[in-house]
């Protein structure tokens, strides 16, 4: 009963303690008068600059190889009505009003102060610039922090020597130099990174006339390119032997490579895994002997190699007071205007879990069958397989938390990473030739012009295709003229003949096309149409001679129709007395019409017998 009683009351005082945490403390010597610490949502941040609020682009580089370096960077993002001019100066981009005040294009938004008093960092360090900082960014992690002086644009680089394997997260804040003595927040901003033991690379599948790239759907007896990048922006491998170790899934052996590029070819059609495993041996920098021996000992050493672009100034500043060789810890002082925030910055609940000693360098010796045991061991790290797929921005792969378990060895001077990587492919069989075989050029009239007509008789081999696709181009086979595409349903011997119109002469070039969901396969010709040349064949020679039989027959037919017409005017009598006189004499209709003939004749020979009296 009791104890239930005091659990309750510890859980509700638990609960009264817990507020909401800040991203940053004020620690011991940091100069909260000159850089202010302010709460996630203070109301301070609206007017903290003109015209809008500033915003961040952070990111790193991650993940990264233990005992390489990690890279951050951070650009603020101004806003609409401003722009930042080459100088890093921030201007008005127009003319506009901002809370009752009018702003000038091209006027700086903050003028530079004129001031004889020397920068210091937020722990007091100078800053040595020959120019006030106009930005002051302070990164954190693994409980220390570093103090960058820069412009508009910054980037920090640290050692990652003798952190555990795992997730954290980089926390910034963004001071903007205002006055004397003060810089005010603009606001806070983070990053997820991690470093892992695992080399980080990706690999890329291409395929000469792939329909669609990424699908992960292949031809047989068609070669596939298979490239690896590496992820290593700090050249920590520059130095290493490294090797890749193939097995395509198809039973044809391994293959053992340094290249970064490997060709193979599916002789069958089916499921295949394709594999590699990588393994780098990199030169221990720990055997290298000291350039300058120290003459005492020192303490606990600042984070060492810290880095940033030449134009910026940077001060790291470890906040790790134990003499043990545990995790880092922090010895800070929180005010009563500011909460604590937490210390792990992992993706993982280790606040709750004891510091783990920092890992020794790993020098082991690769025995054979260490190449062929790793896979394994890998299916059961998370992030392994996940670190090896890397597309365009390095994305965030969450790591538990550990040391390397590589062994040291003291013979050896030399660290031994592995990589692995594994993807499923379709192999299919494809449209394997396409050939042009025959073309049949003729003539078409019309009552417009002549056309002149183009089959062309295309064979396939391999699989059926469902697209047919020709161009048709200029001499030079460059600029396309007419392009056509259809669904076919091919026969069975692959063979389609394709016709195509052409309204004048000259020489084109024809490209041909067959697809389909898996393949395409490409042929090109050239072709001299000439339409003049087509009246020389048989059959159009055939068809003008029928022609003009057919307008000499319709000119006979109107000249004997305007011969008919011209006897029509002789008078009535005249035609009378000439029959009457001709029926004693007609024994037929024959002959009748023969004398009829034979007077017409007559009235042509005498046309002025029309107007004699009978």
């Amino acid at each position: 009963m009791w104890t239930s009683v005091v659990l309750l009351v510890l859980a509700a005082a638990s609960h009264t303690v817990a507020k909401p945490r800040n991203r940053f403390t004020r620690y011991p010597s940091w100069n909260n008068k000159m850089y202010p610490i302010w709460k996630d949502g203070d109301q301070r941040y609206k007017d903290s600059w003109k015209g809008g609020k500033v915003t961040f682009n952070v990111g790193n580089d991650s993940p990264t190889l233990t005992g390489a370096k990690v890279t951050f960077t951070i650009d603020l993002e101004f806003p609409h009505n401003q722009k930042v001019q080459k100088d890093g100066d921030v201007v008005w981009a127009e003319d506009c009003t901002v809370n009752g005040t009018k702003y000038h294009e091209s006027e700086p938004v903050y003028p530079t102060q004129n001031t004889d008093w020397d920068a210091v960092f937020p722990d007091g360090t100078p800053i040595r610039k020959d120019k006030k900082p106009a930005y002051v960014f302070v990164w954190k992690t693994w409980s220390q922090y570093w103090q960058v002086a820069d412009g508009c644009s910054s980037s920090l680089t640290i050692d990652t020597d003798d952190i555990p394997l795992g997730s954290y997260t980089m926390d910034i804040v963004i001071y903007h130099y205002r006055s004397k003595e003060r810089f005010i927040p603009l606001g806070y901003a983070s990053t997820q990174f991690s470093i892992t033991d695992q080399i980080p690379f990706a690999v890329t599948l291409d395929q000469v006339n792939d329909i669609v790239s990424g699908d992960m759907r292949f031809v047989q007896n068609r070669a596939i390119a298979f490239t690896i990048s590496l992820h290593d922006p700090s050249q920590y491998l520059s130095n290493a032997d490294i090797t890749f170790n193939w097995d395509f899934g198809d039973e044809s052996g391994a293959l053992i490579s340094r290249e970064l590029t490997v060709t193979h070819t599916y002789i069958h059609s089916g499921s295949f895994k394709p594999q590699v495993v990588i393994q780098a041996v990199i030169p221990d920098k720990a055997c290298d002997p000291p350039v300058d021996p120290p003459t005492e000992a020192p303490g606990p050493p600042p984070h060492k190699g810290t880095t940033v672009k030449a134009a910026a100034l940077v001060s790291a500043v470890p906040i790790v007071v134990s003499t043990k060789a545990t995790g880092p810890t922090v010895n800070m002082v929180a005010s009563d205007a500011e909460e604590d925030n937490t210390e792990d910055e992992a993706s993982t609940a280790a606040n709750t879990q004891t510091a783990q000693e920092a890992p020794a360098t790993a020098k082991t010796p690769s025995p054979v069958n260490h190449v062929n045991q790793r896979p394994a061991d890998n299916e059961a790290r998370t992030g392994a397989k996940r670190a090896a797929t890397l597309t365009g921005k390095a994305t965030v792969v969450v790591v538990a938390k550990r040391d390397a378990d590589d062994t040291p060895h003291d013979d050896d001077c030399v660290i031994y990473r592995y990589g692995s990587f594994c993807t499923g492919i379709e192999v299919f069989e494809g449209i394997e030739k396409v050939e042009i075989v025959h073309m049949d050029n003729a003539v078409m009239t019309t009552p417009e012009m002549n056309r002149n007509v183009l089959d062309i008789t295309v064979t396939c081999q391999g699989s059926l295709p469902k697209e047919v696709c020709s161009v048709i181009l200029d001499s030079a086979c460059l600029r396309p003229i007419h392009t056509a595409c259809n669904m076919v349903e091919p026969s069975k011997e692959c063979q389609l003949v394709l016709r195509h119109f052409f309204n004048d002469s000259g020489v084109y070039c024809i490209n041909v096309s067959m697809a389909n969901d898996v393949s395409l396969a490409v042929t090109s010709a050239r072709v001299n149409v000439d339409i003049g040349s087509g009246l020389s064949s048989p059959g159009t020679i055939g068809m003008a001679l029928g022609v003009l039989v057919l307008v000499l027959a319709i000119a006979i037919m109107a000249y004997s129709y305007r011969r008919f017409k011209s006897y029509r005017p002789l008078k009535e009598e005249l035609m009378a007395a000439d029959l009457q006189g001709s029926r004693a004499h007609v024994g037929s209709g024959a002959s009748m019409f023969w004398k009829l003939l034979n007077r017409r004749g007559a009235a042509d020979d005498c046309p002025l017998l029309q107007d004699r009296p009978v």
